[in-house]
């Protein structure tokens, strides 16, 4: 379970994130911390974003790591694994520090955060129009949940094979589950 602390106003919140050595989550006033990850956990990051990058080279689609925060709504800031903008970027700020339209959003779940990415994330992803799709990553078994939006709210696919493929629709590509995988070694 992630840590929470005391109540602060958005302005508090941007100064002490800016601040801290931590990325650092804000929901509705209560303050998230985000400790770094596990070997397994940066390098599943680090092969979905050169998948990525490979895959959307000639589209109009930009890949961003986890550095940059999404502006859920004026009391939600979190910062995904990954995040793929399709288009111009648009920030909050001019520091472009937090992005408000993102087309796909990517977290690679961890013990701590695993209730938070496949429970209230889902929710806060769903409330962004721009994000067309929300992949989930669990680092410890090869399992990946892919949520695409429809017309009448997320579609919900479930992958557990090495040999699958997820079809990011909203990208115009695709990603191999054993391209994130690659190089992690899963307990039995």
């Amino acid at each position: 379970m992630i840590a929470k602390t005391r109540a602060m106003t958005v302005a508090e919140y941007f100064a002490f994130d800016e601040a801290s050595e931590i990325r650092n989550e804000y929901i509705d006033g209560e303050l998230y911390p985000m400790p770094g990850g596990t070997a397994s956990h940066s390098t599943m990051i680090a092969y979905i974003i050169g998948a990525l990058i490979n895959a959307l080279a000639d589209s109009y689609c930009t890949v961003r790591s986890s550095d940059l925060r999404i502006r859920i709504d004026e009391s939600k800031y979190v910062y995904p694994d990954v995040s793929v903008v399709c288009g111009e970027s648009r920030f909050e700020d001019e520091n472009e520090v937090t992005l408000l339209n993102p087309t796909v959003v990517v977290e690679v779940t961890s013990p701590s955060s695993m209730t938070r990415d496949h429970i209230s994330k889902v929710e806060l992803y769903g409330s962004v129009p721009s994000i067309q799709g929300y992949l989930i990553l669990d680092q410890e078994r090869v399992f990946a949940d892919w949520y695409s939006r429809t017309e009448s709210g997320w579609h919900l696919q479930q992958f557990s094979d090495l040999q699958d493929v997820i079809s990011l629709e909203p990208l115009g590509c695709s990603l191999p589950l054993a391209q994130a995988y690659r190089k992690i070694v899963i307990e039995d």
